[in-house]
């Protein structure tokens, strides 16, 4: 017990006295850049029913409760809407979820601290740096629409042209015809708007990513930022239509009592059996994604129950015939780019009608990587993944494992955006630049390396849809082994805003 209590006010006074420091410096924290894109973006927390069922047989130890059952699907979506950008931020989402607790006391336990007063501690950190943090855009509000968009062309100027006081009353009219745009018949445009389902990193959210997503929405693409339930982010509540709550924490292989085979033998399990249920738990949710995008468009809109707490629905009902069932494409960080991969082995097919897939950083410690792909892929990796190399599961080193993936699509790229690191693609770096930048070590500007992942992945997404390439997809090859070969031979390549990128693969026909 005074072991337990030296320790507990050791880290709490070593953590008080790091936000002492930390608040004391300016900026400490940022706000969310805008998007790069010319729509407002909806943003809208969704949880419905799915089927059922155990993706694979496993018990916690701390509950005897299955690990692997898919009850619901939770996703956090980001659109295109009707609403012209708005100077102020009505209605915008918290970056942080709610209760921030649940998210404290994740992370704590992913580090390890399972004691109450060190989970409080790490709460209270995530709330200091990430409390008034909110993610741009306005919730539910109406999807894009052709005559929406018509009809609110006479308020451009005034929005542009006027002064705050004036342009805030204007803001206030505009949002005021929100019911209306939702409950609109017109169905023009019909089926015109492409879809992407991302999946998070190791220790991820479904909001870790908003500015690379949201930027994307921005652009005219319907987002699925998907929040995993295979227990590799730090916290979530399943909510069940009968009002029960579950919590799924994060999971170590400890945590896990035994794997009980479909043939019914009982053995103990591995490290890579926990890679392979999280990775067939994620292929789930991607398809039930899918599966639920089918029923947004089928007018099941206003059907659906959205089992999320506080979270309204009524822009569901703007999807009805909007989404291009044959442009869905799979996306991915890290743990999430290894998931990705993997729901490529079954693409494109009924379950899985996926036109490409944007890929940063595959995992390294994720699990074997899939190699059977039939469908055009960019790769993107930070200058910390593709510089610091690993061994991979025995097949060589990671970067050789992943070139040699992208070669066999013959319809793949491979670069590499020099100076950034593996978080330069979410959130993080844009929140608490200097608190990141220190830990590490990016040359890269944080807003100009999100800023190239987000064209390059455009770029990718017209070329899916037009088969035009532009930028950096244009490139030929500069650095054809990377890290492995002489350094003579690592040439480079501008990036539309001036990074600069390594084109190890380009696609062969």
């Amino acid at each position: 017990m005074g072991q337990l209590l030296r320790k507990t006010l050791l880290f709490g006074s070593a953590g008080l006295l790091f936000v002492i420091f930390a608040v004391s410096l300016t900026p400490i924290t940022s706000p969310l850049p805008p998007y790069t894109g010319q729509y407002e973006v909806g943003i809208l927390d969704l949880e419905t029913e799915v089927e059922r069922r155990e993706i694979y047989p496993a018990v916690l130890k701390e509950t005897g409760k299955k690990a692997f059952e898919l009850n619901t699907l939770a996703i956090t979506l980001y659109y295109p809407s009707s609403l012209l950008p708005l100077p102020s931020r009505p209605w915008a989402r918290p970056w942080l979820p709610q209760p921030v607790s649940l998210i404290g006391s994740g992370y704590a336990r992913l580090i390890g601290f399972r004691s109450a007063p060190m989970q409080s501690i790490v709460t209270f950190l995530l709330w200091a740096f990430g409390s008034k943090t909110v993610i741009p855009g306005v919730v539910d509000a109406p999807v894009l629409n052709a005559k929406n968009v018509e009809s609110l062309g006479q308020v451009i100027t005034v929005l542009d042209m006027q002064g705050q006081e004036q342009g805030q009353q204007n803001i206030e009219e505009v949002l005021e015809l929100r019911d209306v745009y939702i409950k609109s018949d017109a169905k023009l445009g019909k089926g015109t708007l492409p879809m992407v389902v991302f999946t998070h990193g190791m220790a991820g959210m479904s909001q870790s990513y908003s500015n690379l997503l949201g930027s994307i929405a921005s652009h005219g693409y319907v987002v699925a930022a998907v929040e995993h339930r295979d227990g590799s982010g730090p916290g979530t509540i399943v909510h069940y239509p009968d009002g029960g709550e579950r919590y799924v924490w994060h999971l170590k292989l400890d945590d896990l009592q035994q794997v009980m085979h479909f043939n019914r033998t009982d053995t103990p399990m591995t490290d890579l059996n926990l890679k392979e249920a999280q990775l067939n738990f994620r292929e789930a949710e991607i398809v039930e994604t899918i599966r639920l995008f089918e029923r947004l468009n089928r007018s099941d809109g206003a059907k659906i129950r959205n089992l999320k707490p506080k979270s309204p629905e009524s822009a569901l009902s703007g999807f009805e015939d909007r989404l291009n069932m044959s442009a869905i494409t799979v996306a991915g960080h890290s743990y999430g780019a290894t998931g990705a991969l993997q729901a490529l082995k079954n693409a494109p097919s009924k379950d899985m009608p996926v036109n490409g897939a944007i890929v940063l950083d595959p995992g390294k410690g994720s699990g074997l990587l899939n190699h059977d792909i039939k469908v055009p892929t960019l790769v993107m990796q930070s200058g910390e993944w593709t510089e610091k190399q690993t061994e991979f599961y025995g097949q060589g080193w990671h970067f050789d494992v992943v070139k040699n993936l992208v070669e066999k699509t013959k319809q793949g790229w491979l670069m590499t955006l020099t100076g950034s690191a593996h978080p330069s693609c979410t959130d993080a770096p844009l929140i608490v630049p200097w608190i990141m930048k220190l830990a590490t070590n990016t040359k890269l500007d944080s807003r100009v390396a999100l800023r190239e992942y987000i064209s390059a992945s455009v770029d990718f997404l017209e070329y899916l849809r037009n088969g035009e390439k532009k930028e950096v997809l244009t490139r030929e090859v500069t650095s054809p082994a990377g890290p492995l070969g002489d350094a003579e031979k690592r040439g480079k390549s501008k990036g539309k805003y001036g990074a600069d990128w390594e084109v190890h693969v380009v696609p062969t026909n």
